[in-house]
């Protein structure tokens, strides 16, 4: 049987143990040799598999409450003449909590490391990626070559050492598939420590699979949710059931992409083609592990019924899972007729060749792909005849060209064999959720925060609040949101807005939230200040070089002179980016003269009048009530927005007027940040 979790019942810990002289193996089932026929391995109960260590043992790990600190430039600002929080809540030496998370995969090594403060905000500060196959040419005898073993220690002296420049207060190894079931895996860690002095953790699949789990759960919305979520490594595979942020199953099987490829197809020709028959050899060993492992059964015992009707979400995680959807969309938009890289670069929201740490989605239509998608996918690979053919392919990372096919195969035959219609892709992963699992283990009240990136805002925008302007902007923030619906819901919507999707109108709402921060230098050129804060920022996690540019942009331009491509600081920004920011700069200085005097109460509400011919636009204020319900005066508020109306008619193509509409007592406002 499949193990249920009881989690209220999970003792907390911060490394496995495993008794000495005992091989990582012992415990577990020995996976088949033969070719063709991969087996499983069953998860444990985890006060079974594991020994609960408290902090005390582990003298390397601190409780720890600090801020996070930006560059030298804010922190510099952020300091005593801040709010305080910073001398407040920093520990005795002033230094903040960094951490490093490493992932000793079966395929390769995963590095992170970041900073984070008691509140749950966390900044990446280094990432490195190293191909490590550390079962790798040992056949079917899982043991670790000394060749292998030597690259790996190579490697993680390499981690060491940035570990050790960017001074880590806790550096954190885990070792996954290939180290549980290697035959010689206590040599290997015991090599390591040797080498290094670094210890890793061993842990077990169903550990795995919860920590895959809190990754995700960071990354995508869906702690509220009934979500699967599947995790394809080189040397196994986790499926996990939560159910509103809690698991309540999980099961590692040994079936990763390498093993696969090494044991069903083998060394390939020169040309790198993979034969038909190899392909269906293929299929047929994912569908006999899945058939031998009563997943299924077990899953629609849990939830009452077929699984695909019980779930809300299913969640792909990993670099295969991210690389299959990414070519999934890029093939879709081949088909469609429009760029065939689907990345952030293409999308206008990267600059050229930029490193982009993270993209974390605020829904999940974002980074979606469907079954029959994945199939189209399959099967474009199974029909190319070379190693070339397949790297030609849109969406392609050449690093991945041949194991990307084991890797499809696989989810192709988990999302048959659960009947998953589609699927979302989780950016984050195990090295996210080990960084998370460690910091509720060393921070008191640590809390990880359920949305990424509009926290990561908000605490920008909290930290250089020194006049109490963030309830102002988050006032303006929601009317941004009623303009743009208004606006869409006439009869004929201005064409200007189709450049708008939601991740746009997120940044918008974001860049409004953040527009007035530069008020914490001085308030003569705070614009420019603004600009300057949220461009060397570190603390705007989730968001790509671009994004944060565009944030920047909005704020530089939320007064004074009006954005043009002309303009040094547009002028070499791509097109689209270019007409995006000209069409939101033009909403949030509206919103923002909407609240002039910064009451966050004096308009309560806006709304748009258009014309059947959309010729003519009449934006109707309806000013708010005091608690005596006295009507507030927002004469002001309108001579400024009149002073905005040009440029929106500029931008929208549109005549603009604005009037002053009756009270609406109790009209509910519109949440400020799309989630």
């Amino acid at each position: 049987m499949s193990v249920l979790f009881h989690h209220q019942a999970r003792p907390r810990r911060l490394a496995p143990r495993q008794p000495r002289g005992q091989s990582p193996a012992a415990s577990r089932p020995s996976a088949s040799s033969s070719r063709g026929r991969l087996g499983t391995s069953r998860c444990f109960n985890p006060s079974q598999a594991e020994t609960p260590i408290s902090l005390d043992e582990a003298p390397r790990l601190r409780k720890w409450k600090t801020d996070v600190p930006q560059s030298k430039y804010l922190r510099d600002l952020a300091g005593p003449a801040g709010s305080g929080s910073a001398q407040e809540a920093s520990n005795d030496d002033g230094k903040p909590l960094t951490l490093c998370a490493v992932d000793m995969g079966t395929n390769s090594f995963h590095m992170v490391i970041v900073k984070a403060d008691a509140g749950g905000n966390v900044v990446v500060v280094e990432q490195m990626k190293e191909e490590v196959r550390i079962l790798g040419g040992a056949g079917s005898f899982n043991v670790i070559l000394e060749d292998k073993e030597a690259e790996a220690i190579s490697v993680l002296k390499r981690i060491q050492n940035i570990a050790v420049s960017k001074a880590c207060d806790a550096v954190r190894l885990v070792g996954t598939s290939a180290v549980r079931e290697a035959r010689n895996g206590n040599a290997f860690l015991r090599h390591v420590q040797e080498e290094t002095g670094l210890q890793v953790e061993v842990i077990s699949g169903q550990e795995e699979a919860r920590l895959v789990y809190l990754g995700a759960m960071q990354a995508v919305p869906i702690r509220d949710k009934d979500v699967l979520v599947v995790d394809i490594g080189g040397g196994s595979t986790e499926i996990l059931y939560g159910q509103r942020g809690k698991p309540a199953f999980a099961i590692s099987l040994q079936l990763g992409h390498l093993r696969l490829f090494e044991q069903c197809i083998g060394p390939l020709a020169e040309d790198g083609h993979i034969p038909a028959e190899r392909i269906q050899e293929c299929r047929s060993t994912v569908q006999l592990v899945l058939n031998e492992t009563g997943i299924k059964e077990d899953l629609e015992g849990l939830v009452g019924g077929r699984m695909s009707e019980h779930i809300d979400v299913a969640v792909g995680c990993s670099g295969t899972i991210e690389r299959v959807g990414a070519m999934v969309s890029a093939m879709n938009a081949g088909r469609e007729g429009g760029l065939l890289d689907v990345s952030a670069e293409a999308a206008g929201l990267a600059e050229p060749r930029s490193k982009v740490l993270y993209t974390v989605y605020d829904n999940l239509e974002e980074g979606k792909f469907t079954r029959q998608g994945l199939a189209d996918l399959v099967g474009a690979l199974s029909s190319c005849k070379t190693r070339k053919e397949r790297s030609s392919l849109p969406g392609m990372n050449l690093k991945r060209v041949d194991l990307i096919v084991t890797g499809a195969l696989i989810l192709e035959g988990i999302m048959d064999y659960l009947q998953l219609d589609s699927m979302t892709v989780s950016p984050f992963a195990l090295r996210e959720g080990i960084i998370f699992d460690t910091l509720t283990k060393t921070i008191e009240g640590f809390e990880p925060t359920p949305c990424i990136r509009r926290d990561s805002v908000m605490h920008l925008a909290t930290r250089f609040d020194t006049e109490n302007r963030l309830r102002s902007a988050e006032h303006s923030a929601r009317l941004a949101k009623q303009l743009l619906g208004s606006l869409r819901k006439g009869p004929k919507p201005p064409r200007a807005l189709e450049i708008l999707d939601e991740r746009h109108e997120f940044l918008l709402e974001a860049a409004i939230l953040l527009h007035s921060v530069g008020i914490f230098v001085n308030h003569a050129k705070h614009h420019k200040h603004a600009y300057y804060i949220i461009k060397n920022s570190d603390v705007l996690l989730g968001f790509t070089p671009m994004e944060v540019e565009i944030l920047a942009l909005l704020a530089l331009y939320h007064r004074k002179k009006y954005p043009s491509p002309k303009k040094t600081m547009m002028s070499g920004l791509p097109k689209e980016v270019q007409d995006r920011v000209m069409l939101m700069t033009a909403i949030l200085r509206v919103c923002v003269a909407l609240d002039r005097r910064n009451t966050a109460a004096a308009v309560e509400s806006i709304q748009v009048l258009q014309d059947e011919e959309g010729e003519t636009c009449v934006l109707v204020a309806c000013p708010g009530a005091d608690c005596d319900g006295a009507i507030n005066d927002i004469s002001f508020e309108l001579w400024a927005v009149r002073q905005e109306l040009p440029f929106l008619k500029k931008i929208l193509k549109r005549a603009f007027s604005v009037v002053e509409g009756d009270v609406h007592p109790g009209e509910a406002k519109d949440s400020y940040v799309s989630s």
